[in-house]
Protein backbone atom coordinates (compact mmCIF):
# COMPACT_ATOMS: atom_id res chain seq x y z
CA UNK A 1 0.00 0.00 0.00
CA UNK A 2 0.70 3.56 -0.62
CA UNK A 3 3.69 2.93 -3.29
CA UNK A 4 2.13 5.29 -5.04
CA UNK A 5 0.14 8.54 -5.06
CA UNK A 6 -2.96 8.16 -5.74
CA UNK A 7 -4.44 11.16 -8.38
CA UNK A 8 -8.03 11.81 -8.13
CA UNK A 9 -9.92 13.60 -10.30
CA UNK A 10 -13.03 16.38 -9.60
CA UNK A 11 -16.34 16.12 -9.99
CA UNK A 12 -16.08 12.10 -11.65
CA UNK A 13 -16.55 8.95 -10.48
CA UNK A 14 -13.16 7.67 -9.38
CA UNK A 15 -12.62 3.90 -8.53
CA UNK A 16 -9.29 2.89 -7.00
CA UNK A 17 -8.38 -0.79 -6.68
CA UNK A 18 -5.91 -1.19 -3.15
CA UNK A 19 -4.07 -4.24 -2.69
CA UNK A 20 -3.02 -5.82 0.31
CA UNK A 21 0.37 -6.94 1.22
CA UNK A 22 2.63 -8.23 3.90
CA UNK A 23 6.26 -7.04 4.72
CA UNK A 24 7.36 -9.69 2.05
CA UNK A 25 5.18 -8.15 -0.49
CA UNK A 26 3.25 -10.89 -0.46
CA UNK A 27 -0.52 -10.70 -1.02
CA UNK A 28 -2.41 -10.87 2.21
CA UNK A 29 -5.78 -12.75 2.41
CA UNK A 30 -8.86 -10.40 3.17
CA UNK A 31 -12.65 -11.12 4.34
CA UNK A 32 -16.39 -9.24 3.29
CA UNK A 33 -16.51 -9.60 6.63
CA UNK A 34 -13.10 -7.69 7.67
CA UNK A 35 -14.29 -3.80 7.29
CA UNK A 36 -11.58 -1.49 5.94
CA UNK A 37 -12.50 2.35 5.80
CA UNK A 38 -10.62 5.23 3.51
CA UNK A 39 -10.03 8.17 5.31
CA UNK A 40 -8.39 11.37 3.59
CA UNK A 41 -7.64 14.38 5.45
CA UNK A 42 -6.23 18.29 5.57
CA UNK A 43 -2.86 17.14 7.02
CA UNK A 44 -1.88 21.21 7.80
CA UNK A 45 -5.17 21.55 9.66
CA UNK A 46 -5.50 18.15 10.84
CA UNK A 47 -9.34 18.20 9.40
CA UNK A 48 -11.07 14.59 7.85
CA UNK A 49 -12.03 15.53 3.81
CA UNK A 50 -13.93 12.35 3.87
CA UNK A 51 -14.42 8.51 4.96
CA UNK A 52 -15.27 5.54 2.52
CA UNK A 53 -15.60 1.98 2.96
CA UNK A 54 -13.65 -0.64 1.13
CA UNK A 55 -15.39 -3.07 -1.15
CA UNK A 56 -13.39 -6.54 -0.65
CA UNK A 57 -13.08 -8.16 -4.67
CA UNK A 58 -11.27 -11.48 -3.04
CA UNK A 59 -13.52 -14.07 -4.62
CA UNK A 60 -10.12 -16.41 -5.87
CA UNK A 61 -6.45 -16.25 -5.68
CA UNK A 62 -5.80 -13.56 -8.78
CA UNK A 63 -7.85 -11.48 -6.46
CA UNK A 64 -6.26 -12.42 -3.10
CA UNK A 65 -5.80 -8.95 -1.11
CA UNK A 66 -7.43 -6.95 -3.30
CA UNK A 67 -10.05 -3.80 -2.21
CA UNK A 68 -11.87 -1.25 -4.02
CA UNK A 69 -12.23 2.46 -3.16
CA UNK A 70 -15.60 4.57 -5.12
CA UNK A 71 -15.39 8.14 -5.02
CA UNK A 72 -18.95 9.19 -6.29
CA UNK A 73 -19.05 12.47 -8.03
CA UNK A 74 -20.40 14.25 -4.73
CA UNK A 75 -17.72 13.06 -3.12
CA UNK A 76 -15.00 15.13 -4.71
CA UNK A 77 -17.07 18.12 -6.50
CA UNK A 78 -16.67 20.58 -3.80
CA UNK A 79 -12.73 19.67 -2.59
CA UNK A 80 -9.92 22.02 -3.52
CA UNK A 81 -7.16 21.10 -6.02
CA UNK A 82 -4.57 20.49 -3.76
CA UNK A 83 -2.67 17.44 -2.02
CA UNK A 84 -4.36 15.10 0.95
CA UNK A 85 -2.81 12.81 2.95
CA UNK A 86 -4.37 9.14 3.04
CA UNK A 87 -4.95 6.01 5.04
CA UNK A 88 -6.73 2.87 5.94
CA UNK A 89 -7.73 0.93 9.00
CA UNK A 90 -9.42 -2.51 9.88
CA UNK A 91 -11.95 -2.36 12.25
CA UNK A 92 -10.49 -5.27 14.39
CA UNK A 93 -12.34 -7.80 16.37
CA UNK A 94 -12.82 -5.79 19.60
CA UNK A 95 -14.35 -2.85 17.83
CA UNK A 96 -11.15 -0.67 18.19
CA UNK A 97 -9.72 0.61 14.84
CA UNK A 98 -6.25 -0.30 13.59
CA UNK A 99 -3.91 1.63 10.65
CA UNK A 100 -2.79 -0.63 7.67
CA UNK A 101 0.68 0.05 7.76
CA UNK A 102 2.42 1.35 4.40
CA UNK A 103 5.79 -0.60 4.31
CA UNK A 104 8.75 -1.96 6.45
CA UNK A 105 8.70 1.50 8.47
CA UNK A 106 5.27 1.52 9.69
CA UNK A 107 4.55 4.48 7.53
CA UNK A 108 0.39 4.44 7.98
CA UNK A 109 -0.71 7.32 5.24
CA UNK A 110 -0.10 8.17 1.67
CA UNK A 111 -0.16 11.55 -0.89
CA UNK A 112 -3.82 11.90 -2.53
CA UNK A 113 -3.41 14.68 -5.50
CA UNK A 114 -7.14 16.14 -6.06
CA UNK A 115 -7.45 17.34 -10.18
CA UNK A 116 -9.58 18.89 -12.30
CA UNK A 117 -8.37 17.65 -15.74
CA UNK A 118 -11.69 16.17 -17.04
CA UNK A 119 -14.52 18.21 -14.81
CA UNK A 120 -15.17 21.24 -16.19
CA UNK A 121 -14.51 24.55 -14.79
CA UNK A 122 -17.72 26.45 -14.26
CA UNK A 123 -16.92 29.91 -15.54
CA UNK A 124 -18.76 32.85 -13.45
CA UNK A 125 -22.00 33.76 -14.40
CA UNK A 126 -22.21 37.62 -16.00
CA UNK A 127 -24.49 39.57 -14.23
CA UNK A 128 -26.22 42.54 -16.10
CA UNK A 129 -28.51 45.33 -14.28
CA UNK A 130 -28.48 48.34 -16.61
CA UNK A 131 -30.80 48.45 -19.39
CA UNK A 132 -31.13 50.83 -22.46
CA UNK A 133 -34.31 52.52 -23.00
CA UNK A 134 -35.60 53.09 -26.31
CA UNK A 135 -39.17 54.00 -28.19
CA UNK A 136 -40.60 51.59 -30.49
CA UNK A 137 -42.02 53.73 -33.22
CA UNK A 138 -43.60 50.35 -34.84
CA UNK A 139 -45.51 49.12 -31.53
CA UNK A 140 -45.75 52.52 -30.03
CA UNK A 141 -44.00 50.92 -26.69
CA UNK A 142 -40.97 51.24 -24.67
CA UNK A 143 -38.37 48.85 -24.76
CA UNK A 144 -35.44 47.92 -22.36
CA UNK A 145 -32.08 46.11 -24.02
CA UNK A 146 -29.64 44.82 -22.20
CA UNK A 147 -27.09 45.04 -25.14
CA UNK A 148 -24.47 42.71 -26.78
CA UNK A 149 -23.70 39.68 -23.94
CA UNK A 150 -20.95 37.21 -25.54
CA UNK A 151 -22.13 33.75 -25.66
CA UNK A 152 -18.37 32.03 -26.18
CA UNK A 153 -19.47 29.98 -29.35
CA UNK A 154 -15.94 28.56 -29.32
CA UNK A 155 -16.40 26.55 -26.30
CA UNK A 156 -20.49 25.39 -27.36
CA UNK A 157 -21.30 22.09 -29.25
CA UNK A 158 -24.86 22.29 -31.38
CA UNK A 159 -26.81 21.47 -28.06
CA UNK A 160 -24.78 23.98 -25.26
CA UNK A 161 -26.62 24.99 -22.74
CA UNK A 162 -27.71 28.59 -22.02
CA UNK A 163 -28.98 29.66 -18.55
CA UNK A 164 -30.94 33.09 -17.39
CA UNK A 165 -32.23 34.22 -14.21
CA UNK A 166 -34.00 37.00 -14.47
CA UNK A 167 -34.68 39.00 -10.57
CA UNK A 168 -37.85 40.84 -10.61
CA UNK A 169 -40.24 42.75 -8.26
CA UNK A 170 -43.55 43.13 -8.89
CA UNK A 171 -42.90 43.18 -12.79
CA UNK A 172 -45.66 43.07 -15.63
CA UNK A 173 -44.46 42.71 -19.17
CA UNK A 174 -43.06 40.86 -21.36
CA UNK A 175 -39.24 39.05 -21.27
CA UNK A 176 -37.87 38.54 -24.88
CA UNK A 177 -34.86 36.42 -24.58
CA UNK A 178 -32.80 36.64 -27.53
CA UNK A 179 -29.87 35.66 -29.87
CA UNK A 180 -27.66 36.02 -32.95
CA UNK A 181 -24.56 34.76 -35.09
CA UNK A 182 -23.42 38.11 -36.33
CA UNK A 183 -19.74 38.75 -34.81
CA UNK A 184 -20.52 42.47 -34.93
CA UNK A 185 -23.95 43.25 -34.28
CA UNK A 186 -23.96 46.96 -34.03
CA UNK A 187 -27.31 47.14 -34.90
CA UNK A 188 -30.04 46.20 -32.75
CA UNK A 189 -32.16 44.74 -35.59
CA UNK A 190 -29.89 41.76 -35.83
CA UNK A 191 -31.36 39.12 -32.92
CA UNK A 192 -34.03 36.68 -32.90
CA UNK A 193 -36.30 35.67 -30.24
CA UNK A 194 -35.20 32.43 -28.48
CA UNK A 195 -37.75 32.25 -25.60
CA UNK A 196 -40.76 34.53 -24.39
CA UNK A 197 -42.06 34.61 -21.10
CA UNK A 198 -45.17 37.19 -20.14
CA UNK A 199 -45.60 38.54 -16.36
CA UNK A 200 -48.20 39.58 -14.11
CA UNK A 201 -46.98 41.26 -11.04
CA UNK A 202 -44.09 38.90 -10.79
CA UNK A 203 -41.94 38.58 -7.98
CA UNK A 204 -38.76 36.68 -7.50
CA UNK A 205 -36.61 34.87 -9.67
CA UNK A 206 -37.49 32.97 -12.77
CA UNK A 207 -34.79 30.80 -14.82
CA UNK A 208 -35.04 30.34 -18.80
CA UNK A 209 -32.68 27.71 -20.15
CA UNK A 210 -32.54 27.74 -23.76
CA UNK A 211 -29.91 25.37 -26.54
CA UNK A 212 -28.00 26.69 -29.47
CA UNK A 213 -24.95 27.89 -30.54
CA UNK A 214 -24.72 32.01 -30.42
CA UNK A 215 -22.35 34.55 -30.67
CA UNK A 216 -24.34 36.57 -28.51
CA UNK A 217 -27.24 36.98 -26.60
CA UNK A 218 -29.57 39.92 -25.12
CA UNK A 219 -32.50 40.26 -23.10
CA UNK A 220 -35.51 42.86 -23.85
CA UNK A 221 -38.20 43.66 -21.65
CA UNK A 222 -41.28 45.39 -22.46
CA UNK A 223 -43.79 47.22 -19.74
CA UNK A 224 -47.25 46.19 -19.73
CA UNK A 225 -49.04 49.75 -19.85
CA UNK A 226 -51.18 51.08 -17.24
CA UNK A 227 -54.84 51.22 -17.85
CA UNK A 228 -56.20 54.64 -19.34
CA UNK A 229 -52.06 55.72 -20.16
CA UNK A 230 -51.00 56.12 -23.67
CA UNK A 231 -47.95 54.02 -23.30
CA UNK A 232 -45.98 51.71 -21.47
CA UNK A 233 -43.76 54.47 -19.25
CA UNK A 234 -44.85 53.99 -15.85
CA UNK A 235 -42.91 52.10 -12.86
CA UNK A 236 -45.59 52.54 -10.85
CA UNK A 237 -47.76 49.91 -12.73
CA UNK A 238 -45.38 47.81 -14.21
CA UNK A 239 -43.13 47.43 -11.12
CA UNK A 240 -39.31 46.61 -11.74
CA UNK A 241 -36.99 44.45 -13.51
CA UNK A 242 -33.90 44.28 -11.82
CA UNK A 243 -31.52 42.40 -13.40
CA UNK A 244 -30.08 39.11 -14.60
CA UNK A 245 -27.56 36.53 -14.77
CA UNK A 246 -26.47 34.77 -17.93
CA UNK A 247 -24.38 31.68 -18.03
CA UNK A 248 -23.44 29.86 -21.18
Amino acid sequence: MYQRDLKIQKGIKNQVRIQFKNSDQKRVSISDTQTFVFSMFDAINQRLILEKPLEVLETNTATRGLALLTLTESDTVDLVKTDYRYSVKLLDTDGSWTPAYSDTYYGVSGTAHILSDVYPVLQPSQTVTAFQKSFNADTAKYEHKSGNIYAYPEYNGNTALHTVAMYMTGFKGTVYIQGTLDNNPDSFNRYSTIETKEYNGFTGIDYVNFNGVFTYIRLMFVPATAPAESDNDNPNFFGSFDKFLYRS
